[in-house]
């Protein structure tokens, strides 16, 4: 691979605006029982987005924490807003000039101490350990990896409690895509050099699941990791993440959704998603649209009768991102392209599903203050993500996107029934 070829980033467009909000960190041990209260507990005067999803609202203008945690428009009627007696700001974010190299705050080793806890990417499967190693690689000559890592635990910090982190997790995002791609333009890279290039890509690409309007970064990033792997090459097998390769992926999930049933024998979920996409084939125009498709259908309808293939497939969803075209893949993330849009709505909600089991498979090697929930910000996004591609559907196409966008509304009635208790 060229150097030029290999400079795959520049800084992202979108901005860590507002971090979704998720939940707020509870102790591994046990889940606490909720404080008896006396009376009303819902907000009465809060924003409409509060009062539609039936949760508390701080009643903060002109926006409410929850809705600035989710990046969502917040809205007061009138009644609500005069009901607000003072008129309270949120509290600004955490700004603070960028370290020099080589040097770091108090706040950046929180933010350091946070990512190996349990702010790390969920791949690989079980890879507490994996992200231990290679956390040490994150030295001088690899500080890309460590500002990478930096601001993943920023962002993952801003989504657990109030306080804001969103212009750090930013500045370390910004400086780690700016040397790693001064990194990668320099060419001849050791094994070394290349792993630690791959595990940024991978820090920056979940980092991006973190951002309302982030959808982008993240299937780009994503397809980086697949561009950027073969850097490695056969090596891999003997690198520290021997353990992401195909096979071992698909064993290591075999055997952790085995004891259990798989989301998509649930309430009918296979044959949902199926027929969605069954109506939706009516609208394919391009070859990665009904490539996408195809795809989809085999991870989905192969469930029932063969566990490890349908893993096996699912390990080409965002692969083939990295198998397209400059001008394809130009084309396919085109947010006026609908159609694409309609494919990645169903591509969302499908690994959101397939990944279900495969998280907390680290719970016995973890240290116990780890939250426990750790991948709530990532489905949260998920429904962020779904629901925007939808508001943005000419209202013709929608019905083609019904199913996906039921999925994500049930899935976040379900997170702010879990996080209210």
């Amino acid at each position: 691979m060229s150097s030029q070829e290999a400079t795959l980033y520049t800084t992202s467009s979108g901005s860590i605006s507002s971090a979704p909000g998720s939940t707020s960190p509870a102790p591994a041990t046990a889940r606490r029982r909720p404080i008896p209260r006396k009376g009303h507990t819902k907000s009465r005067a809060g924003c409409t987005n509060c009062k539609k999803r039936k949760v508390k609202c701080d009643e903060v203008i002109p926006e409410c924490g929850p809705c600035r945690r989710l990046g969502l428009g917040c809205e007061y009627s009138r009644a609500g807003r005069d009901a607000v007696a003072v008129t309270r700001a949120a509290p600004p974010a955490p700004t603070r000039a960028l370290p020099a190299p080589g040097t770091f705050s108090m706040a950046d080793l929180r933010f350091f101490q946070h990512f190996l806890v349990c702010a790390y990417p969920p791949l690989p499967i079980g890879g507490w350990s994996v992200w231990q190693l290679v956390s040490q690689m994150s030295h001088e000559q690899h500080d890309f990896l460590a500002h990478a890592m930096l601001g993943l635990g920023a962002s993952h910090l801003s989504v657990l409690g109030p306080t804001r982190y969103v212009q750090d997790a930013l500045q370390h995002r910004v400086v780690a895509i700016k040397r790693l791609n001064e990194f990668l333009a320099r060419g001849q890279h050791s094994v070394s050099d290349a792993v630690a290039a791959f595990a940024a890509i991978l820090v920056l690409t979940y980092q991006a699941a973190h951002m309302p309007d982030g959808l982008y970064d993240f299937l780009t990033m994503m397809r980086g990791c697949f561009l950027v792997g073969p850097m490695i090459g056969e090596e891999f097998r003997s690198s520290v993440f021997q353990t992401i390769e195909r096979e071992w992926y698909v064993e290591r999930a075999v055997e952790l959704v085995t004891p259990e049933a798989h989301h998509f024998h649930e309430r009918g979920l296979a044959d949902g998603f199926c027929a969605s996409l069954e109506q939706l084939g009516r609208l394919l125009q391009s070859v990665a649209e009904v490539e996408y498709l195809a795809l989809m259908r085999r991870i989905a309808s192969s469930v029932g009768d063969d566990l490890a293939e349908s893993y096996r497939q699912h390990t080409f969803l965002y692969e083939k991102l990295g198998h397209l075209t400059a001008n394809e893949y130009a084309s396919f993330v085109n947010p006026g392209n609908h159609v694409s849009r309609l494919i990645i709505m169903h591509m969302l909600v499908l690994d959101c599903i397939m990944a279900g089991r495969l998280e907390g498979s680290d719970e016995k090697r973890r240290p116990v203050t780890a939250t426990l929930h750790d991948y709530d910000s990532r489905n949260i996004m998920v429904c962020v993500w779904v629901g925007n591609i939808y508001a943005n559907l000419p209202r013709e196409l929608r019905q083609y996107a019904e199913w996906p966008a039921r999925f994500a509304r049930d899935l976040m009635n379900l997170i702010d029934a879990d996080t209210s208790c």
